[in-house]
């Protein structure tokens, strides 16, 4: 080629100068693209590793700067895709949770409709416990709050689960998992 500069790019000194006279351009250059500096910067020092590692495949600056050039660009529109496809899957991933997040609460919401007509249907005292023990009451509590023993409370909830049981045999294990 007539006139076209030769480089060596084995020379360190000569690739470091191409280095320095390109790298901020570059880095302009891929951040129009990507519109992140610090990835930009990423990408022109990752195209210079590769440059450095095929610098005996180079003889002339216009094709360097053609590698250079081309390579950034490919480089910054795979990561605009790679961006594009981590987004449609974090939405997708949001979505589902935001599915299972309802379907979870409508099973929970099912789940305490159906164990309260079951507690309802228990005798007074039954149902006064087991509704303080569904509040997470501890059985020494109950007692004080109804003005029994612990052992009566503890007499009448294991009487109250096996009735419950009964009521309860076609949703035992709906039951079973939830709680």
């Amino acid at each position: 080629m007539c006139g076209e500069k030769r480089i060596s790019l084995s020379d360190r000194r000569e690739f470091q100068e191409l280095f320095d006279g390109f790298y901020v351009p570059l880095c302009v250059f891929a951040v129009k693209y990507v519109g992140d500096a610090e990835l930009s910067a990423d990408i022109v020092q990752d195209c210079f590793l590769k440059l450095w590692q095929l610098r005996s495949d180079f003889f002339y600056l216009h094709q360097v700067k053609s590698f250079l050039y081309t390579s950034i660009r490919n480089r910054c529109l795979n990561e605009i895709e790679h961006g594009r496809v981590v987004d449609e899957f974090a939405q997708k991933m949001l979505r589902e949770e935001e599915e299972v997040f309802f379907y979870d609460h409508v099973i929970e919401e099912e789940t305490c409709r159906i164990l309260t007509d079951g507690i309802s249907q228990l005798p007074k005292q039954m149902k006064s416990i087991m509704t303080l023990a569904l509040e997470g009451l501890s059985n020494g509590e109950i007692a004080g709050e109804l003005s029994v023993s612990t052992e009566t409370v503890r007499s009448l909830k294991k009487i109250a689960y096996k009735k419950l049981r009964v009521i309860l045999k076609d949703y035992y294990y709906l039951l079973f998992f939830h709680f």
